[in-house]
């Protein structure tokens, strides 16, 4: 009390500082409540089909509604940080959520490759020539797209060998056959993939 007094403010007056981040965010809920309320047709629609609320529950919402915000006024630093935690925890389920799915993951990476090199081995020599003489032939407008996106200069690329019978893909099915193919590596994390072989 005396170190109260000696900011030159009574308990009363802390009590009150105290409790009105509690109490404005109760407002701003009973607000947003009255702003989302039923409309005035949907309410005749609910006395006509004889679900309206009976003056009973009208009573136990007020004083649900007192008791919170009751709760809120003293108890909202513990309001407060459950709330943190779980839009901590909201942010990083949407962040694994928005995640790209690819066949490929870190422990199938086999080397880091040049893409001259890969340009170069890709060649496939058809007498009959109905492959195109691209890199990676009918897939090239494919390799072109995955090459374009390597713009940041700590990108690289690795190949990668999924064995057949391996978990792959976003929902880790065994693949009935090897997948080869060329990744896009950034800090350790795949971006993007190439698939050359597949089933």
């Amino acid at each position: 009390m005396d170190f109260l007094r000696s900011l030159g403010l009574s308990w009363i007056e802390w009590l009150c500082i105290y409790t009105l981040p509690g109490l404005l965010y109760s407002t701003h809920h009973l607000y947003q409540e009255y702003r989302t309320r039923p409309s005035q047709f949907a309410r005749d629609i609910l006395k006509a089909i004889g679900k309206e609320k009976s003056i009973t529950e009208r009573l136990l919402n007020i004083v649900v509604y007192v008791i919170a915000i009751a709760a809120m006024a003293f108890v909202w630093p513990a309001f407060l940080v459950w709330g943190l935690f779980k839009l901590k925890g909201k942010a990083a389920r949407e962040i694994e959520r928005n995640k790209p799915r690819f066949e490929c993951s870190p422990q199938y990476l086999v080397a880091k490759v040049d893409p001259i090199d890969a340009e170069t081995a890709s060649y496939v020599i058809d007498p009959l020539s109905k492959v195109p003489p691209l890199p990676f032939g009918h897939l090239n407008n494919g390799w072109v797209n995955f090459l374009s996106d390597m713009t940041d200069e700590e990108d690289e690329m690795w190949s990668f060998l999924i064995p057949k019978g391996s978990s792959c893909g976003q929902y880790r099915s065994a693949c009935t056959s090897d997948i080869r193919g060329y990744a896009k590596v950034f800090r350790g994390e795949i971006l993007d993939e190439f698939i050359t072989e597949s089933d």
